[in-house]
């Protein structure tokens, strides 16, 4: 199973990080490799299901993306955390920190497994994970130029 931490500080409080970052209808503008979804049940809070496509290694894969967890943390932050299902199988963990008055950190974790299917395709497991250590840098990225261009 791959596994995956990155973080990233973002000029905005968590309320404004959180509030774009758990809108499932806009994932796919700000996620590196996820397709537009194909079905949103619910509104980013606990019980959201998301049908999309997911590519991988080239290799594009059904994937639905639940809303599992949640909760305020005792800073002042948020914790969410989704489960992924199909071919594509994982959970990941957003964690959405305080840092000074105006700027927000942002952890998110993800472990997954690799389908054979895009194994098959690059023989090495260890190239598919910097490629999606990479992507999920580029996500976090995209959604700091998101919410730091957007209204405050």
């Amino acid at each position: 199973m791959g596994h995956i931490k990155v973080s990233t500080a973002i000029n905005a409080p968590v309320d404004r990080v959180v509030e774009v970052a758990s809108d499932p209808r806009h994932w796919a503008s700000w996620w590196v490799n996820l397709g537009e979804p194909e079905k949103i049940e619910g509104d980013g809070g606990v019980g959201t299901v998301v049908e999309h496509k997911y590519l991988m290694a080239g290799v594009p894969f059904h994937v639905t993306t639940r809303v599992t967890g949640r909760e305020q943390t005792p800073n002042g932050g948020q914790r969410l955390r989704l489960e992924l299902d199909g071919p594509l199988k994982g959970w990941q963990t957003w964690d959405y920190s305080p840092d000074g008055d105006n700027t927000t950190v942002v952890t998110a974790e993800f472990d997954y497994n690799v389908p054979g299917s895009a194994v098959g395709k690059f023989a090495d497991e260890l190239i598919i994970e910097r490629m999606q250590e990479r992507a999920r840098e580029q996500t976090l990225e995209n959604l700091k130029l998101l919410v730091e261009a957007g209204p405050r």
